[in-house]
């Protein structure tokens, strides 16, 4: 399953995915992914080999609703072509996990089995998520084999580094599920930010007061993950510029900035800023920071009441926004208790901002750490749309669409 704060993107409705799973210890992974993919909305076939059934069975993931699920070299007769069956219905074919030696058929052409048939007759791109001993890894012939296949065109997917299931330790372990998960929805994706450099800011800011306690807000960044990685998706570089929020698993080109503070984050943005296509701004950033009362641990003995002074916090939205180039967009949000238009209008003006999401904070109804969002959009040119309590995922992907056409 995926972290809380990793969102399931429901936009693919009517997509499959091939999966072929080889002989790893790692084969039960794609029972994980299979999971996610079905949440996604999504159909899926799978070939399993001789040596994987030794890790899954067949029935394991047909059990599941995966359809259909070839395994070694048997299948069901009706179906006469069945290396031919990704080719004719996949839209993406991903091995996982991927031995050294299917890699190494997959490179030479080799058609030893009807795994090694089907990747022969898929004329597009297949995904390769290699799980292997690091000695095997790194072995000249694996690279070589690896090096062919990327010049063909097939993506693969570097192993992780760690202690691999034989207690060994170096690079060779599957990438985590939510991570592959990602890859898949990348090849069904479109590509219309390809060439783009986006910043994206998410999470709440912590302005410490003593050497534990904090000032700060319950935002999870959610909103901001699901933004970020529906860019990366769509096929732009990100820059992920975070408050302290739940793990994020390295994908490329998607470079993680981690910060505490709001001076922290305005640090990190300015950075990176000039190298920026677009900047979307979704953190929920402290308006101030508390004067530091120690740089130890605040003792409450003898004290029943406490003082603190505050300095505001730079405003990192209207900061950069104001220093954009001709070229660059920005986006910033808007969280309102009252008259939602009216403010988030006026915050779009005075922060020089193209587009600006607002919602409404209420007692009983709050964005922060919630999967959904009900929000209004408005951009420079006019627009403006209300949408309905959505998820997360189809507020960024729709977030997105919006500003592809500014």
């Amino acid at each position: 399953m995926l972290p809380d704060h990793y969102p399931i993107f429901q936009i693919f409705s009517g997509k499959r995915v091939h999966l072929g799973i080889t002989g790893s210890v790692a084969a039960y992974k794609s029972v994980e992914l299979w999971r996610l993919l079905n949440e996604s909305m999504m159909d899926a076939g799978a070939t399993i080999t001789s040596c994987a059934s030794q890790f899954i069975g067949p029935m394991s993931l047909s059990a599941l609703g995966v359809d259909p699920v070839y395994s070694g070299n048997k299948w069901d007769h009706s179906d006469p072509y069945p290396h031919l069956f990704p080719a004719h219905s996949a839209h993406a074919f991903a091995v996982i996990p991927a031995t050294a030696n299917t890699m190494a058929n997959a490179a030479h052409g080799l058609a030893h089995d009807l795994l090694s048939t089907q990747i022969l007759a898929y004329n597009r791109p297949v995904h390769f998520f290699p799980a292997m001993n690091p000695d095997m890894w790194s072995n000249a012939a694996t690279q070589d084999n690896v090096k062919l296949l990327d010049t063909r065109g097939h993506q693969i997917i570097l192993p992780h580094e760690g202690k691999v299931a034989c207690g060994d330790e170096g690079q060779g372990k599957l990438p985590p599920v939510p991570a592959i998960y990602y890859h898949i929805l990348k090849a069904l994706s479109p590509q219309d930010l390809a060439g783009q450099s986006i910043l994206v800011t998410a999470g709440p800011t912590h302005e410490y007061f003593d050497l534990v306690r904090y000032i700060s807000n319950p935002s999870s960044g959610r909103m901001g993950l699901a933004i970020a990685l529906a860019c990366w998706l769509r096929g732009a570089q990100v820059f992920f510029v975070h408050g302290p929020i739940g793990k994020i698993f390295p994908l490329p080109q998607f470079h993680l900035l981690p910060v505490t503070s709001a001076r922290d984050m305005l640090s990190a943005c300015s950075s990176v800023w000039n190298q920026c296509d677009k900047g979307i701004f979704s953190a929920a950033v402290s308006d101030f920071a508390p004067v530091p009362c120690t740089d130890l641990k605040f003792k409450k003995t003898g004290l029943d009441s406490m003082k603190m002074e505050m300095n505001s916090n730079p405003d990192i939205l209207a900061t950069l926004s104001t220093k954009k180039n001709a070229k660059q967009v920005t986006v910033g949000f808007a969280a309102e208790a009252s008259d939602l238009e009216f403010n988030a209008r006026d915050k779009m003006q005075r922060k020089n901002l193209d587009i600006i999401v607002a919602n409404l904070v209420r007692t009983e109804q709050t964005p922060f750490g919630s999967p959904d969002n009900e929000v209004l959009v408005m951009d420079k040119k006019g627009r403006t749309e209300s949408w309905p309590s959505l998820s997360k995922a189809q507020v960024a992907w729709r977030l997105v669409d919006w500003f592809t056409l500014i």
